[in-house]
């Protein structure tokens, strides 16, 4: 072989390299820049996140002129990541009756911000769900979730429940696991 055919092959391997580490630091910025932009949506409880405090965070709210009934949930929601989120969708499900579930849409939260709570969920009182059930939840077990997306697609999930045994915060990739994301027809 000679001298000038080894420095060619010695050139073009260097440069592959060279062109290898530029994809991957490519993909590595992309990536970084994506988590920068991840949302991290919270609700930060009014009176703590103690057994105490757990207790009263859902509430029941009717108004005198209203013929409907609402949960009440007494926390401001708070996005505490870089970035805005998007198809944001409050859910209350119950530890007691499995099949009430209850849903709000939210409007998109940008970085850093917060809605003062207390935030509604509507209640539709039927079959699934009667008078009685509405009046005792509050009372029961309970999961809050929270469900939105980040500005590139990806769908994330805030888990909040009642049992003090368990972090008042657990956060998860995808959508809320399916045996959460049913929902009360209304009647």
């Amino acid at each position: 072989m000679r001298w000038p055919s080894a420095w060619e092959a010695l050139t073009a391997a260097g440069t592959i390299a060279m062109a290898a580490t530029t994809v991957a630091v490519i993909l590595q910025n992309r990536r970084q820049h994506r988590e920068a932009l991840q949302p991290i949506c919270v609700l930060v409880p009014e009176n703590g996140t103690d057994a105490v405090g757990r207790r009263d965070i859902l509430q029941l709210q009717k108004e005198p002129n209203d013929p409907n009934k609402y949960f009440s949930i007494c926390c401001d929601l708070k996005n505490i990541g870089g970035g805005p989120a998007v198809k944001l969708r409050l859910r209350v499900t119950f530890w007691v009756n499995t099949t009430a579930r209850f849903a709000a849409e939210l409007s998109p939260l940008g970085a850093h911000e917060i809605v003062a709570g207390p935030l509604r969920i509507p209640v539709f009182v039927g079959k699934q769900f009667t008078e009685a059930e509405y009046g005792w939840a509050p009372g029961e077990g309970w999961d809050l979730w929270l469900e939105y997306e980040d500005v590139f697609g990806n769908v994330f999930h805030t888990r909040h429940t009642k049992t003090p045994q368990q972090p008042w915060v657990q956060i998860g990739k995808g959508s809320i696991p399916p045996s959460s994301v049913a929902e009360v027809a209304k009647p």
